[in-house]
């Protein structure tokens, strides 16, 4: 049994009918089917009754081609030749199916072979229409309003398009690239942003053609200056890698900062120290000094291994001998701070300090070294020195041995009691006269010494204590 379309395989009774199902409400979709009918003959060109199976496809080509779309609809009813079915109830249609300008229908009934020829697929006269979109009202949030009224409350996806035109968006709005996809923006007037920042993550960064201009700049991990030659223009900034600079235009000259960790000099300028401001001595190009701070005579010669600067001197000492002999016995009065200035004209590795008791009484005390600001620079520690019995002791100084840059200092001792100690008396006042420095403090003595005397409070005298060092 041959079934074919009519006679001769030309459609004949609206072989070929397409339909768009048509709802009462705009809200509501239409049917993604369409509507086909159909007569069936045999070779005698006899219509056909019964129940048949038929296969539907879809083709972009009128005889050749893959197929886009298939189904098979299982006993079709067919009366006097006539069949009515709906394409799409088994395979469901898409709108992608009709992207194309021609789509071909191809219907093979059981086992037959195909019928040929296919069926181009056209619209009916209404669906013209559609092309307007008349469903879509304005205000719709499911597509783009080509309008001049405010849309609202869309979400619109661009998978690949040129969007021609102002684009406007108020509100609570976004712009997102997902995954890879990149986006590029251009514009002849600018891009403004009236609130909320502009922010470039990764490694993109932002290049500015011209200049940039802003209120402030605030730098979250660093600030970078242009290389190159230096620009006069006011208020500019350009570093030059060469000479090691960094220039600061000034609109008719540059002004220039000097990098303080390499070997730039600062030359026909003032340290100001005043009001109040100390300059601090223990750095010198930002490098470090071994010990104290510069005094005088002190030459600083630079050491790269520890990198640090380091005092040299002429000369080095290990004994200070008393400045003034013994000849007498002095008698002390307790919680006095005793002192004898000393001069060190090298630098000496103090360990420690010698004083003689020549009448005991069981006291305890303190000795060792105050300098020119009258700052304690080394001690004993408190009761370091003991007045218990006769004899000629040596007080270990904590933290020994004690480096003491040459300079002026004040030896000192101090005694919660009244013992004799040996020393001089420089021949009575009459004979000699006071001498500056020469005497006691009246300051907080006893077992310690205070950590600071005040040197202009010196009660002056001629009772030298008889104190040695490293002896």
């Amino acid at each position: 049994m041959n079934k074919r379309y009519g006679r001769a395989g030309i459609p004949i009774s609206a072989a070929l009918a397409l339909f768009f199902g048509v709802s009462s409400s705009w809200a509501t979709p239409s049917p993604q089917m369409i509507g086909y009918q159909g007569r069936l003959y045999d070779a005698a060109d006899q219509p056909l009754n019964g129940d048949y199976d038929m296969t539907f496809k879809l083709f972009q080509d009128p005889s050749a081609g893959s197929e886009q779309w298939s189904e098979t609809q299982s006993a079709v009813p067919v009366n006097n030749g006539a069949f009515s079915v709906q394409l799409g109830v088994v395979t469901p249609l898409t709108a992608g199916l009709f992207n194309n300008a021609s789509a071909y229908l191809q219907v093979q009934v059981g086992l037959d072979a195909p019928m040929t020829p296919r069926q181009r697929l056209v619209m009916s006269p209404y669906a013209f229409r559609a092309l307007l979109a008349d469903d879509l009202t304005p205000g719709n949030t499911s597509y783009v309003q080509v309008s001049s009224a405010l849309q609202s409350g869309a979400v619109f996806h661009v998978s690949s398009a040129t969007v021609e035109g102002p684009f406007l968006a108020t509100g609570a709005s976004s712009f997102t690239a997902t995954g890879s996809a990149t986006y590029s923006l251009t514009t002849s007037s600018g891009l403004r942003v009236l609130a909320g920042t502009v922010r470039v993550e990764g490694a993109g960064g932002v290049v500015a053609v011209n200049g940039v201009s802003a209120a402030t700049v605030t730098a979250v991990s660093g600030l970078f200056l242009p290389q190159g030659a230096a620009s006069s223009v006011e208020g500019s900034a350009r570093w030059d890698a060469g000479a090691n600079l960094l220039y600061i235009g000034t609109g008719t000259a540059n002004k220039t900062m000097v990098d303080t960790d390499s070997n730039q000099t600062l030359t026909n300028k003032t340290l100001n120290s005043t009001g109040g401001n100390l300059v601090d001595a223990t750095h010198l190009r930002t490098r470090s000094i071994s010990s104290v701070a510069p005094s005088d005579g002190m030459v600083l010669k630079w050491n790269a291994g520890a990198s640090e600067w380091y005092p040299v001197y002429t000369a080095t000492i290990t004994v200070i001998t008393p400045p003034f002999p013994p000849t007498s016995k002095i008698t002390l009065v307790a919680n006095r701070v005793y002192v004898i200035p000393v001069s060190f004209p090298g630098v000496m590795r103090l360990n420690q300090v010698r004083y003689r008791v020549n009448t005991t009484d069981g006291a305890k005390g303190d000795v060792g070294l105050y300098n020119a600001g009258g700052n304690l620079v080394a001690s004993g520690g408190a009761s370091s020195a003991d007045f218990s019995a006769t004899k000629a002791a040596a007080v270990v100084m904590q933290g020994a041995p004690v480096i003491i840059q040459p300079g002026q200092y004040y030896a000192a001792l101090t005694c919660a009691g009244v013992p004799v100690v040996r020393g001089n008396t420089l021949g009575g006042t009459a004979s000699i006269g006071v001498i500056k420095g020469l005497g006691y403090a009246l300051e907080a003595g006893g077992t310690t010494l205070p950590a600071t005397i005040t040197l202009s409070a010196i009660t002056d005298g001629t009772d030298a204590l008889f104190l040695g060092f490293n002896e």
